[in-house]
């Protein structure tokens, strides 16, 4: 029995292999999927956090911008895709009340329902604008540089600092490179309720946008704007 023992316990010890100790907890070095390809987008991207929850009281103000190779969106050839990508949202539900073209990128007020229909909507812009634009330069690929940038007006301050800024954003980025700006300013591709124009810039009324229903589109945003001085 001793001779059995002992040669069942060399064999054991001849099966053994010298096995690096496994690690069952924690991330792998290198683990995830692998992005396809570096950002296109200057600057830091959005990044991939939850969006947050959407009520139908609150605009939401939307920045979409385009990759560095993608012709400029300030020419009549390319704003006419944006101005179809931008009534073809209308089948999603989403509401433009505000807009602004930029060279490599856009800004929108818009009224929507949920974030379902929000996402719904920008895939639909990303899509049309990606179709068109691709169709007029005559290349493929994606047009959009990153992620949409959204932010919820929820207050009067809000409401009244995004149409400022989003109406105002062509005579913002003039004055940021230095070039001389008039006291009016006029902009073809801006445009919004004529009583939200700042007295600084002159826009056109656009069949792109529709007349705000919110509260704070409509009234609210007034209470964020210093009274009128009376007058003797």
């Amino acid at each position: 029995m001793a001779r059995r023992a002992a040669s069942k316990s060399k064999l054991w010890q001849q099966a053994e292999l010298d096995l690096p100790a496994r690690n069952w907890g924690g991330a792998r070095a290198g683990a995830g999927r692998k992005p396809k390809e570096p950002r296109q987008s200057e600057g830091p991207g959005v990044p991939h956090l939850e969006r947050p929850v959407l009520e139908r009281r609150h605009p939401v103000h939307v920045t979409l911008r385009m990759r560095p190779d993608v012709w400029s969106l300030r020419s009549k050839r390319s704003f006419r895709v944006v101005s179809r990508a931008l009534l073809g949202v209308r089948e999603t539900g989403m509401r433009i009340t505000h807009f602004s073209v930029q060279g490599n990128h856009l800004h929108l007020i818009a009224e929507v329902e949920s974030r379902g229909m929000l996402s719904r909507a920008m895939r639909s812009i990303g899509i049309r604008l990606g179709k068109g634009l691709n169709r007029m330069m005559g290349r493929k690929g994606p047009v959009v540089a990153d992620r949409y940038h959204l932010a919820v007006l929820r207050t009067p301050r809000q409401v009244a600092n995004a149409i400022r800024y989003v109406l105002s954003n062509l005579r913002k980025h003039l004055v940021e490179r230095g070039e001389r700006v008039g006291l009016v300013l006029a902009d073809d591709y801006a445009s919004g309720p004529a009583e939200h124009v700042p007295p600084t810039m002159l826009l056109r009324t656009s069949p792109l946008v529709l007349e705000p229903r919110t509260w704070l589109l409509q009234a609210g945003w007034r209470r964020a704007q210093p009274a009128p001085q009376r007058t003797a």
